[in-house]
């Protein structure tokens, strides 16, 4: 009995011992787990204050322009917040960083809230290309800002990106800025600015430039008025097969000698094969100035002219020098070095051209015509030219086609229809001759 109760009173100690040492335990892990939850929390707590301290200096960098931290938060909100991320690279942008800007051409067209947004993608991407200094990129990136399409308008920025492209011989960008400086939304018009961009084009031989060169002459636009001039540009338009400046130059014709009376029967033919109806009735009139026995060789000389002007390889000014060789004329031929100084913006008196004025970029003289006699061409043309008055040459030289110009009253006569069409020509302003081109500067 003795020994069950001391195996009991043993077994009993045992389990108390053994619930003590239980309890002692799960009561120290229960502190050394509270320790290490609050010792967590701390850490925690000091960890989102490194973390808040770090946002707020990144913050700071960033609205500082420190672009690193730019793009770091651009980011962190690309997938949470479309519109944050756009501030934030659009800040990185602003300041050529190419990163930023390809997220931009990216991203942009993918907020459906900016009904900008695509116009806002096709901006950044031109900025990318015109990074290259590609001349075509460059205009394009130009007319961009000065419309503010995709961005904030930007003239100056963008009248100097479209100047950077035209200065490298890129002819829509001369032809942009021979609009631009007279264009009504252009507070700091240029006529001188717009004449020599013109003439720049024009001289990339450029049918509308010519015209619109000629239109500069005609209106003193950036220059004085000149008839002489303004026939050179029309005609040089002409041969390059421009309807209207083969309309006008036939127009200019009318109201002067024979001879004239001649060369605009001819432009008028050339005009009317292109389809404009209206000058074969106005070319029927012309026809009244012509001597009977003269028209079968001025339209022997319109199809050769017509021939010249088909032919792709045909030299610049050929077809001048060929009206000029046929009928005497002496009009307005301006020099190599005159259209060079015209093409610097300096002002030139053509008698007298000293040799500061020539352009020195071997890019510029490269760029303009070549002004060749092409003396075997027009003797080649001329002797293909059949005259139905036996073998009898072209009238030159002031000359009638085929009239009597020996008559001293009807020389006279001449004179005086000369002078009053050069008065009619100073007073009239000529718009309605001039509805193409004023339709092209609307478009743009």
């Amino acid at each position: 009995m003795s020994n069950l109760l001391v195996g009991l009173g043993v077994a009993g100690g045992l389990l108390a011992w053994m619930l003590f040492r239980y309890f002692d335990t799960q009561e120290k892990q229960q502190k050394a787990r509270e320790a290490q939850r609050i010792k967590e929390d701390k850490y925690k707590r000091v960890l989102e204050r490194a973390k808040a301290a770090e946002r707020e200096e990144k913050l700071f960098k960033a609205q500082t322009g420190h672009i690193p931290s730019q793009l770091s938060l651009a980011k962190e909100f690309e997938l949470c917040n479309l519109r944050e991320a756009l501030y934030w690279y659009l800040k990185a942008a602003e300041q050529n960083n190419a990163i930023a800007q390809n997220a931009l051409a990216r991203l942009c067209r993918m907020d459906m809230e900016d009904p900008e947004g695509e116009a806002k993608s096709r901006y950044w991407e031109q900025v990318l290309k015109a990074q290259q200094r590609e001349p075509a990129a460059l205009y394009d990136l130009g007319r961009y800002q000065i419309r503010g399409q995709g961005t904030e308008i930007d003239t100056e920025t963008g009248v100097s990106n479209v100047e950077a492209a035209a200065d490298a011989g890129w002819l829509p960008a001369q032809l942009f800025l021979g609009d631009w400086f007279l264009s009504e939304k252009n507070s700091h018009k240029d006529p001188q600015a717009a004449f020599m961009w013109r003439v720049r084009a024009a001289l990339q031989n450029d049918a509308k430039a010519c015209v619109k060169t000629a239109y500069c002459y005609q209106m003193g636009i950036g220059v004085e008025k000149d008839k002489a001039h303004t026939l050179y540009w029309l005609e040089r338009a002409a041969e390059l097969d421009n309807t209207e400046a083969q309309l006008l130059a036939a127009r200019m014709h009318l109201g002067t000698a024979a001879n004239d009376a001649a060369v605009a029967y001819i432009w008028y033919s050339m005009a009317y094969v292109n389809g404009q109806q209206a000058a074969k009735v106005e070319r029927d009139k012309a026809v009244q100035r012509i001597g009977i026995d003269a028209i079968l060789g001025v339209q022997n000389v319109a199809n050769t002219i017509y021939k010249m002007i088909k032919q792709e390889d045909s030299p610049p000014l050929a077809v001048i020098q060929l009206l000029d060789r046929i009928y005497g004329r002496r009009g307005y031929r301006p020099s190599r070095e005159v259209l060079q100084a015209l093409a610097t913006g300096k002002d030139v008196v053509e008698s007298e051209i000293d040799d500061a004025l020539l352009i020195d970029d071997p890019a510029t003289i490269d760029a303009l015509p070549k002004v060749d006699t092409t003396e075997q061409r027009l003797d080649s043309e001329l002797d293909n030219l059949t005259w139905q008055q036996g073998s009898s040459p072209a009238p030159r030289h002031g000359q009638g086609a085929g009239s009597a110009s020996g008559n001293g009253s009807s020389n006279s006569a001449s004179a005086g229809e000369h002078k009053s069409a050069t008065k009619e020509y100073q007073d009239q302003t000529w718009q309605a001759s001039w509805n193409t081109f004023f339709a092209d500067n609307e478009d743009r």
